[in-house]
């Protein structure tokens, strides 16, 4: 069939489009990728993706956010992806930071993907706890999004801040900042509720807080009987009336039962068409930067086998390293024969288990998160942990690894050198035409390794 007549809108269609050209064609992926550009309208890839992703970020366009779960059922071994797709009035970093995210119970094992994409770092076990989970998350955005509260984790937010002053009949209960007023607030959650008792109101009294019901049903279980309280230290002269008049006027908590998101395989990985836009971006900001492509931006260091070398004169978070970890375990799976990949791949690894050494002291990184950032099997529950259906799975990781490193990293020798490797993996893969043998998920060489000082361990 001819793919004359198509006509993408989006990068995702694009992409598309472009398998279909190299499948029906014979090109390389690349040059696919620009004569679907041009199908829609484009000059090649690189303007489409500047102007796509530079329309759904105009000024004036109502800002979305994505959340994104994986999933795998361990009876069925089924797996998935669920997105959710939500409207905001704000750009998600305008409501809270990353920081903030641990300390809520519906955003704490979520990552900022991109500036429009929350991505749960956990595998969900099941298509249905997955819808939960993104749900809930949304509910939170709900709540912060119509309060203009963060969350918290302070003990000195309830009252007289001891925690045995909690409000009698607490359940599913936190603590809120509010930025504005410089004051605590806290939230509880219980079931089968919807009214103060007079317990609490005698609590209130004797404490001088105020607690009041609010209109919108809560973020922890709105459709399954639970009602969301409201409490503020009135010594501090904080008006609970304000909230509960933002909360009345704002959406419907979304609840897994009225699921309208979109259901979709794990590989390729989902990218918001923002998180595109953040990582286009930074390239020709690091290109343009010139003053940052010497050698003031790294530094030398040493170790017992590899002798003087140079890194990077800054250091990655952990959470990247852990991330970059995970994708490089998850290549090396069913890579053994080819040594194009294998080896490049490894030696990218063995390289940044050398740099975050030098990164971090053993007061910042226990020995227990060290030894399994680049080394060790990945869980058996983790969706990268499975033979991958075909290559292109090592090929959309090898990216990610990529613009996580360029995110972190200055311009720099050490980074380039190993980009380069990370670029002719990728050809490598392209270029295999033998299908993921689904026998071993690795060998146990590859995700071992004796860390003895002698040969080379932790510093």
């Amino acid at each position: 069939m001819s793919n004359d007549h198509i006509r993408p809108s989006s990068i995702e269609g694009i992409k598309q489009l472009a398998k279909r050209f190299k499948k029906s064609d014979g090109i390389q992926h690349a040059v696919a990728l620009d004569k679907a550009s041009k199908a829609a309208g484009f000059e090649n890839y690189k303007h489409a993706l500047r102007k796509l992703a530079g329309g759904l970020a105009a000024p004036g366009a109502s800002p979305v956010l994505y959340i994104s779960v994986s999933w795998r059922d361990r009876m069925t071994k089924a797996t998935g992806c669920e997105i959710l797709k939500m409207p905001l009035g704000k750009i998600l970093d305008a409501l809270l930071k990353p920081a903030q995210y641990k300390a809520s119970r519906g955003l704490g094992t979520m990552r900022r993907e991109g500036p429009d994409h929350l991505g749960d770092t956990y595998t969900a076990s099941s298509q249905k706890a997955a819808r939960e989970a993104a749900c809930e998350a949304a509910r939170t955005i709900q709540f912060i999004e119509a309060t203009r509260l963060v969350p918290s984790k302070a003990k000195r937010s309830f009252p007289r801040g001891q925690f045995q002053n909690r409000m009698p009949g607490s359940d599913h209960d936190a603590a809120w900042f509010d930025p504005a007023a410089k004051t605590f607030i806290r939230t509880n959650e219980p079931y089968a509720r919807s009214s103060v008792s007079p317990e609490q109101h005698a609590w209130a009294e004797r404490l001088g807080w105020a607690v009041a019901v609010s209109p919108w049903k809560g973020m922890y279980r709105p459709d399954g009987g639970t009602s969301l309280f409201l409490l503020a230290d009135m010594s501090k002269g904080y008006l609970l009336e304000q909230m509960i008049s933002r909360l009345a006027e704002a959406p419907a908590p979304i609840v897994a039962s009225a699921w309208d998101g979109e259901s979709r395989p794990i590989v390729p990985a989902f990218v918001s068409p923002g998180q595109l836009a953040e990582i286009e971006a930074k390239v020709p900001e690091v290109k343009m930067a010139g003053e940052r492509r010497g050698s003031n931006n790294s530094v030398a260091y040493s170790m017992v086998l590899s002798g003087a070398r140079r890194r990077p004169k800054s250091r990655m978070p952990i959470e990247g390293h852990k991330l970059v970890g995970r994708l490089l375990k998850s290549i090396l799976i069913g890579t053994r024969a080819r040594a194009g990949v294998h080896r490049r791949v490894d030696a990218i690894r063995c390289e940044l288990d050398n740099w975050v050494q030098c990164e971090y002291k053993r007061d910042e990184l226990s020995d227990d998160v060290f030894f399994d950032l680049y080394y060790h099997e990945l869980p058996e529950e983790d969706a990268l942990a499975a033979v991958p259906p075909s290559w292109d799975r090592h090929i959309v990781n090898l990216d990610e690894v990529k613009a996580t490193l360029v995110r972190y990293y200055p311009e720099c020798p050490p980074l380039r050198q190993l980009l380069k490797k990370a670029d002719l993996a990728i050809r490598s893969l392209r270029t295999w035409n033998v299908a993921p043998t689904h026998t071993r998920r690795v060998d146990r060489s590859d995700i071992h390794r004796n860390r003895d000082p002698d040969d080379g361990g932790r510093l």
